[in-house]
């Protein structure tokens, strides 16, 4: 597919251009190679240092501080008036008119009773987002239209229904107590940050060690775990299996052959490894003979496949100098004229 624009054609030639940059290092280091080089490593880098700003500092640290800053001085009135007409809306809506409802649906939809505890808890779940600006009515109303549309709450008696939320906005606050702790815990990760940064700093180079530890202990609290169920239980597991398999009234050869193999390559591997005495008999020297056998199977196989993914990279590049460059710069010139 070839370019279809001329921003298109020049972004094929400068990727072209990189590209034999980058191969010209085969025959000779000249300065085209170490001047892509430089481009890919600079380019990488920033375009790491933006993901790293738009995927981790502003929605985790810079966003959350801010919308703390802000709940934190709104206007407590401002709020309440706006979480007041919302839910008086909401309650409206639900109300049965008296001309309109039937005797057994009015007794019906009457009959639930009002659950004041659990349309506290929507409130909360409404009014305490951490994505919600509390300066933006807007937004109050379509949090709470939105909690109480998925919520089975009662709100036919609207006089119960905001006597419930007078009584809850005795003791509402604008910013929860746990908030103020989710703060302490940014400001405290932020801190952990920064510190690495004193590495340049000979005098105070230490400080680096306690992020340093703290990352590397939760590394490994988290990983070994995960790490032992993955690459050790697992594998166990996988290693129970039958040593002769049946099909149907026979036997399967092939199949029974592959575990054997599995099982054989298994122990004798771990065998090959296990150093608490030596191995001078011929039935030892044999089995380490077969461990040593399999390990080299696995290790040619490994960078057999490292070499088949590099290959087929060379191969999309090759493509790519071909169609969208030769080809596509020939097409290109050839439309337009």
């Amino acid at each position: 597919m070839g370019p279809d624009t001329f921003i298109d054609l020049i972004g094929v030639w400068i990727a072209a251009l990189l590209t034999l940059g980058v191969y010209s290092s085969l025959i000779k280091d000249t300065f085209i190679s170490k001047l892509t080089e430089a481009v890919f490593v600079g380019v990488s880098f920033g375009m790491s240092i933006v993901f790293t700003y738009y995927n981790g500092i502003k929605p985790k640290i810079e966003e959350p501080l801010v919308r703390y800053y802000q709940n934190l001085h709104v206007d407590y009135a401002t709020v309440t008036n706006a979480v007041t007409r919302t839910v008086e809306k909401i309650a409206d809506a639900k109300t049965l008119p008296a001309e309109s409802a039937t005797e057994e649906l009015a007794d019906e939809i009457t009959s639930r009773s009002f659950d004041t505890n659990r349309f506290f808890a929507v409130l909360d779940s409404a009014l305490y987002k951490q994505t919600l600006k509390l300066q933006s009515t807007n937004d109050v109303a379509v949090s709470l239209q939105s909690a109480f549309a998925s919520s089975e709450i009662n709100l036919v008696d609207k006089a119960t229904v905001m006597g419930a939320l007078n009584d809850y906005f005795k003791g509402y606050k604008t910013v929860p107590t746990s908030r103020h702790f989710w703060v302490l815990y940014i400001f405290i990760s932020v801190l952990l940050g920064l510190m690495f940064i004193t590495r340049f700093f000979p005098k105070h180079a230490w400080l680096s060690r306690f992020p340093m530890a703290y990352t590397i202990g939760i590394g490994v609290g988290m990983g070994t775990p995960l790490s032992f169920q993955s690459q050790i239980m697992q594998q166990v597991q996988a290693s129970f299996i039958p040593m002769l398999v049946r099909s149907g009234n026979g036997i399967d050869w092939l199949a029974t052959f592959g575990n054997l193999s599995l099982v054989i390559g298994t122990l004798t591997v771990l065998y090959y490894f296990f150093f608490s005495f030596k191995k001078e008999d011929a039935a030892s020297r044999g089995a380490t003979k077969i461990g040593i056998a399999y390990l080299m199977i696995g290790f040619g196989a490994s960078f057999a496949f490292t070499i088949m993914a590099r290959v087929s990279l060379l191969i999309g590049r090759i493509n790519f100098l071909q169609d969208e460059w030769i080809q596509g710069t020939i097409e290109f010139f050839k439309y337009y004229n």
